[in-house]
């Protein structure tokens, strides 16, 4: 464990884009491990803050470029801060499918650093020696459209005009509205989103994974 955080710390604070999706399968679907991820430096800070934080992935299968199907999992962490230790629920498709309560950060870290996201999708209707890849997307504490017009409306009704004269002081809201252009034509917004792609695989050269 300690050296999984080692290495995803050490990631995080070089900018190394190393990240990978190792594809296994496990009780006859297809499981996923993310590996190294580059997430925020500001996520530790984040995580312990008490407020709920959630990263979303959606995992897209393709044979080419057509896509087969897709899963979407939500991994809400919430920090106990009276125990000092966090709560995490998996949903997929808004059914949960993991809950368990985690040491501290370090032990969350490392869970993180080394993202398993199992029983994704049912062998038995790939065929073997076809070959298949998996697009992996990722998302920290989106946002939908909808709150994003409330939000858009908020900060055009709250943002100070300029003074006359050259002396007024720089409008407090020109962040929310970079954000808000950035993400304009998007169905979700994030401060931080990123996607991978595994490599092409066949069925049959999968490696088996134990629970």
């Amino acid at each position: 464990m300690r050296g999984a955080l080692a290495m995803l710390m050490l990631l995080i604070a070089t900018g190394i884009d190393a990240a990978e999706v190792v594809v296994t399968q496990h009780a006859g679907k297809l499981a996923v491990r993310l590996l190294a991820v580059a997430y925020p430096q500001t996520l530790p800070k984040e995580l312990i803050s008490g407020l709920t934080n959630r990263i979303f992935v959606r995992v897209v299968l393709l044979e080419s470029d057509k896509l087969l199907d897709q899963r979407v999992v939500e991994i809400a962490l919430r920090y106990d801060l009276w125990d000092e230790e966090f709560l995490l629920v998996s949903t997929m498709n808004e059914t949960v499918v993991d809950s368990r309560n985690l040491a501290g950060l370090p032990e969350t870290q490392a869970l993180l650093g080394a993202l398993r996201l199992p029983d994704l999708f049912d062998i038995g209707r790939l065929a073997g020696k076809r070959e298949y890849r998996l697009r992996v997307e990722l998302l920290l504490n989106p946002i939908d459209q909808e709150k994003m017009r409330t939000i858009r409306k908020w900060v055009a009704q709250n943002t100070a005009p300029a003074i006359e004269g050259g002396q007024g002081g720089a409008t407090p809201n020109t962040v929310f509205n970079r954000i808000f252009e950035q993400y304009a034509d998007s169905d979700l917004a994030a401060a931080w989103r990123v996607t991978l792609a595994s490599p092409a695989f066949r069925i049959e050269s999968l490696k088996h994974e134990g629970n």
